[in-house]
């Protein structure tokens, strides 16, 4: 037993009565454990010191116990650093604004004046009773006097000139994918499975009458890889719209249980698994003015996947990126928007293991024969500018970094700003958990980084091109905005540094490093330790995991990238961890492409390195490590607990992928290639193969509804646990799709939490 003086612990039924029970003095917890650090003193000595204590406030401590309530259901409220709300440009001018209260306010960079422009009963007084706003609703900016936004299906306008406010039209009850074109105002969206357009003073136009179960337009397509978030494309102009048509009638029906009714129904969705038929999709382009739809004649097969649309600056010409299902060859195919016909192959790219193009190619307004094309084709995600006629003008980034995001251009196009790692070193890879602006210059390819503190900067361009909006956090910023000028790079104005929301609670510390992982490659991992950590006692290990494609979770951001309820975890006496290996995100193409025919087989490695170096530290109990972790991050729970018997002692996997032939087509295809072509990879990856090798506890969690993972996953592994005679838990959350959400969250991490305290904690 170690010397309970040296810190205020928690154990599993403190926190079991607190969450049931929420206590009026928290700070008394420390109460037993003096009565235990105490053990010779007389009663009568004990509450004389008892009361020295109250009398002294002074000597309690001054923070309070964060709540897993509050973690949870106040992780965006509360707990979330202060910023600027709306924080935004003013289209036309060098002026921002933001909401403070009840009043849209503006300001401009150089100047600490600050005026109202609208406050929230100015608004309501112009609408009827019965539709009045709650706060000042998420506006987008037109002109410096004029902005819109939605409020209850309805596109409002105000102008602040005349102080009129106008519902410009609106919308049927069920609209969805609401796509604006703002030259026109017109909107396109969705009812069921069939795309219309609404115009201000305007019918409603039905662009397809098609839709049905089988068949959908107008919607995000590919279930929504390869960057495709729409399925709507307006052009500059506003006078053509361009879709998406997925026919699915050949794709395998997939039933999921509704137990809300009564009897229980089934919901039928089309789910392509890895080798089955997949869905053919079409790009439709409607004139508005010619009042009729003309597809895009992309030939054959069928199956390929269209993704990456984008205009020219003139409206004419529409551009869709060809892929083929086995995802290692890429066309960049220009079309005649009038006619449907292709008319040129712009460029082609070739990778033997895969290709994501996730970007459109970015067309030039000044110079429409040129374009900016993102590609990893050097290792690293970097921009290029190709010429219609002439091909690749020059890359325009380079270097062992990746360009993430492109933020805008300056109105002469002669440079581009975007957002994007550090440096990434084979010897220090923390530049991959940074995120800075840069500003490219299009002539040269010169490029400058426009930001210099450590952390995730997010940017926003306004319209002249000259400023920027930075918008970041660190590990020791919570929260902070400030202008910056594009030239210089030089910070203009700081408009909000945030005060850490967390400094009220007892919360422990965050650490980012770097540890040895799989191939000699270096990984960047977090520590977190509770605030009464003492380098002399040994504490169990939370291993928090995803390890999946297209997701980094330790960065430079406030709390390093964690979730506050890893930070409650803490509390209670854990050391919570978390390792970032191959396939993750944002350390170039051959770190993520490792992964490649053996999903979950090379991250499991980089994790097992990592429970290697927690060993190696004097505070860790090796023998009290669980795993938890959610869709690719509960195939890599199950794994490592499988395929490393004893190494750990429980794990919670939610939403797990068991059996890759099981998973959708897409994702599943571009990393594990099809189950006739890897055979070997498909069998060493099916954990239903692994069930009879599960020695430690095991919790699996469903959605009932879920439509990414399917319930099957879990229910296969169940039946193959049954078969071989091994125990494993199983917790259906009913309704839910792929996650938990809302209010229910709270209950699903109360689940997790349990389960791990009863087996780490409680258990010796």
């Amino acid at each position: 037993m170690t010397d309970a003086r040296k810190r205020p612990r928690r154990s599993p039924k403190d926190y079991f009565e607190m969450d049931s029970k929420p206590l009026a003095f928290p700070h008394l917890r420390v109460l037993p454990i003096i009565g235990q650090a105490l053990p010779e003193m007389r009663r009568p000595s004990l509450l004389l010191a008892l009361c020295a204590l109250l009398l002294h406030p002074f000597t309690l401590p001054a923070q309070e116990l964060l709540t897993l309530r509050d973690a949870i259901l106040k992780a965006g409220t509360d707990l979330a650093p202060e910023r600027l709300k709306g924080l935004q440009w003013i289209e036309g001018e060098a002026a921002y604004s933001y909401v403070d209260g009840e009043r849209l306010m503006r300001a401009t960079p150089g100047k600490a004046m600050e005026r109202p422009l609208v406050d929230l009963a100015t608004l309501n007084a112009l609408l009827p009773d019965s539709m009045a706003l709650r706060g000042i609703p998420a506006v987008q900016w037109e002109a410096p006097t004029r902005f819109r936004f939605w409020h209850r299906g309805g596109l409002y306008g105000f102008d602040l000139g005349s102080g009129e406010l106008k519902q410009r039209l609106a919308l049927p009850k069920g609209a969805a994918n609401m796509d604006l074109q703002a030259a026109s105002g017109r909107v396109a969206y969705t009812l069921e499975n069939d795309l219309y357009v609404a115009a201000p003073d305007q019918k409603p136009l039905r662009i397809t009458t098609d839709g049905r179960e089988g068949i959908v337009n107008g919607q995000a397509v590919h279930r929504q890889e390869y960057g495709i978030t729409k399925g709507t494309f307006w052009s500059p102009d506003g006078r053509q719209l361009a879709f998406y048509r997925m026919d699915e009638t050949m794709v395998t029906s997939y039933q999921l249980e509704d137990v809300a009714s009564k009897p229980s129904t089934f919901n039928a969705i089309r789910y392509p698994m890895a080798g089955q038929r997949s869905h053919h999709v079409s790009v439709g382009v409607y004139d508005l003015e010619r009042n009729n739809t003309t597809f895009l004649r992309t030939g054959e097969p069928l199956d390929q996947y269209l993704t990456n649309i984008s205009w020219s600056a003139d409206g004419r010409f529409i551009h869709a990126v060809h892929l083929d299902r086995k995802t290692e060859n890429l066309r960049l195919v220009r079309y005649d928007a009038a006619t449907g016909e292709a008319l040129a192959t712009l460029l082609t790219e070739h990778d033997g293991i895969y290709l994501e193009p996730e970007h459109p190619a970015h067309f030039l307004k000044t110079r429409p024969g040129q374009y900016i094309w993102w590609s990893e084709r050097d290792g690293w995600q970097h921009l290029y500018l190709y010429d219609v006629k002439r091909g690749l003008v020059r890359q325009l980034t380079k270097g062992n970094w990746v360009v993430k995001d492109l933020l805008g251009m300056d109105p002469k196009e002669s440079y581009v700003v975007v957002e994007g790692s550090d440096v990434i070193r084979k010897d220090d890879p923390s530049g991959a958990r940074n995120t800075h602006l840069y500003r490219v210059d299009l002539a040269s390819g010169k490029t400058t980084r426009l930001t210099e503190q450590p952390g995730s900067h997010h940017g926003s361009l306004s319209s002249d091109g000259s400023l920027l909006l930075d918008t970041w956090s660190s590990t020791k910023v919570p929260n902070s905005s400030e202008i910056i000028d594009v030239r210089s790079g030089k910070v203009l104005r700081t408009l909000l540094t945030a005060s850490d929301p967390f400094s009220s609670r007892k919360v422990g510390t965050i650490e980012l490093l770097t540890i040895p992982g799989e191939r000699g490659d270096l990984l960047n991992a977090r520590l977190i330790r509770p605030s009464f950590f003492d380098p002399k006692e040994r504490y169990p290990v939370l291993i928090y995991v995803y390890n999946g494609p297209h997701v980094q979770l330790v960065n430079e951001s406030f709390l390093g990238g964690a979730s506050p309820w890893m930070l409650e975890a803490a509390e209670r006496g854990y050391l919570v961890w978390t390792v970032d290996g191959h396939g993750s995100a944002y350390r170039g193409r051959d770190f993520e492409q490792a992964v490649h025919r053996q999903l979950g087989v090379v991250e499991v490695n980089d994790q097992l390195r990592g429970v290697e170096y927690l060993e190696q530290l004097p505070f860790v109990d090796g023998d009290r490590i669980g795993v938890h972790g959610w869709s690719f991050g509960g195939h890599m729970t199950t794994a490592m607990l499988l395929r490393h018997p004893g190494t750990f002692r429980v794990g919670v996997a939610g939403g797990p992928v068991m059996d890759w032939s099981r998973y959708e087509v897409m994702y599943t295809e571009r990393y594990m290639d099809t189950p006739e072509e890897n055979p070997e990879g498909y069998a060493t990856t099916d954990l239903t193969k692994l069930a009879a090798t599960l020695q430690e506890d095991l919790l699996l969690i469903t959605g009932g509804q879920d439509d990414v993972v399917l319930p099957q996953h879990s229910y296969a592994f169940i039946k193959a646990c049954v078969d071989a005679g091994v125990q494993v838990d199983l917790f259906n959350y009913p309704g839910h799709g792929h996650n938990v959400r809302g209010k229910d969250r709270l209950h699903l991490m109360e689940k997790v939490l349990r389960y791990m305290d009863q087996r780490l904690l409680l258990m010796r």
